[in-house]
C-alpha cells in the first residue's frame, strides 16, 4: 500500500471513530437527561484547579503557533517540554479534583475532552472535502506529525501521520475542554459565538498567514479556504455546544465560580472585620 493510501486510511479511521462517537452522543442527547442536582458549592481549591486546567488546555492549540513564529522554539522541543508535560499535568489535575470530590471540575474535564475530540470528526469531514477539492493549501494534521518528528526533509510517513492526527484531535479536545471549563452547559449558540472569535484569531496567526503563505483570512490562497475553514469550525462549535448542553452535569461558568469564591471570602472576612471594629 502506498504512503498516500496509508495516510488516507489513517485520516478516515480517525474521522470515522470521531463521527461514530458524535452520532451516538447526539442520539443520547435526545433522551431525557438525568434529574438535575444542585450545583456543588464553589471553593478556592476548585477555582485554582480550574484555572490550572485552562492554562494546560491552552498548550495544545498554541504549540503550532509558537513553533511557526520566527525566533521561537521549534516543534520537537515544544512537544517534548510543553505538550507531553501538559498531558501529565492535566491528568494530575483531574486526579486532584477527583480526590477532593470536585465533581463539577472532573466532569467538565472529562466531558470537554471527549466532546471536543468527537466534534473534531465533524470538522474533519468538511476539511477533508475541501482539501481534496483544492480549497486548502495543505493537510494540517500531516504537517503536525512532520514537524513534531522533525521530518521536513524526509516528508510524512505512517508514524508521523498517526502522531499528527492524534495531535490534531487532541487540539480539538483542548478547545472542547476550554469551552466547558469557561462556560459550562451554556446554550449551544454560546459555543458558536465563541467559535467565531477563535476563527478570526486563527485566520490571522503565523501558521495561516506566514507558514502556509495564505495571507490574512486565507484570501491570498482564495475565497474557498476562508469558506471551508469557516463552515468546518462553525459545524464543530455547534456540535460542541449541543453536546455540552446535555453531558455537562452541573450548571456554572468560570465567572460564576469566581463570584461564589469571592462571596465566600467576603462572608468570612466581614464578621471578623466588624468584630475588630
Amino acid at each position: 500500500m502506498s504512503k498516500e493510501a496509508l495516510s488516507l486510511l489513517v485520516e478516515l479511521l480517525f474521522a470515522a471513530g470521531a463521527l461514530a462517537a458524535t452520532g451516538i452522543a447526539l442520539a443520547r442527547r435526545r433522551r431525557v437527561p438525568p434529574a438535575a442536582t444542585l450545583p456543588p458549592a464553589a471553593s478556592l481549591g476548585e477555582l485554582i484547579l480550574t484555572v490550572g486546567a485552562l492554562l494546560v488546555a491552552a498548550v495544545g492549540p498554541n504549540i503550532l503557533v509558537v513553533a511557526l513564529t520566527p525566533e521561537m522554539p521549534e516543534m520537537p522541543e515544544l512537544a517534548r517540554y510543553a505538550l507531553l508535560p501538559s498531558l501529565v499535568l492535566l491528568g494530575t489535575l483531574w486526579l486532584l479534583g477527583f480526590w477532593q470530590r470536585l465533581m463539577r471540575l472532573t466532569n467538565c474535564i472529562w466531558v470537554g475532552i471527549w466532546i471536543g475530540a468527537a466534534a473534531t470528526g465533524v470538522l474533519d469531514a468538511i476539511r477533508f472535502t475541501g482539501f481534496h477539492h483544492d480549497q486548502m493549501p495543505g493537510n494540517m494534521p500531516r504537517m503536525f506529525g512532520v514537524l513534531i518528528l522533525d521530518r521536513m526533509a524526509l516528508g510524512p510517513a505512517l508514524g508521523s501521520d498517526i502522531l499528527g492526527y492524534a495531535c490534531h484531535y487532541w487540539v480539538g479536545a483542548c478547545f472542547g475542554l476550554t469551552y466547558m471549563l469557561i462556560a459550562g452547559p451554556m446554550h449551544w449558540w454560546g459555543s458558536l459565538v465563541w467559535g467565531l472569535i477563535i476563527e478570526v484569531g486563527m485566520m490571522v496567526t503565523p501558521p495561516m498567514v506566514v507558514a502556509r503563505d495564505t495571507g490574512y483570512f486565507g484570501l491570498k490562497f482564495g475565497l474557498g479556504l476562508l469558506v471551508t475553514n469557516f463552515i468546518a469550525h462553525m459545524a464543530y462549535r455547534i456540535v460542541l455546544g449541543m453536546l455540552g448542553e446535555r453531558f455537562v452535569a452541573h450548571q456554572g461558568s468560570v465567572l460564576g465560580l469566581i463570584k461564589q469564591v469571592c462571596r465566600k471570602a467576603e462572608g468570612k472576612i466581614g464578621p471578623a472585620t466588624a468584630t475588630g471594629s
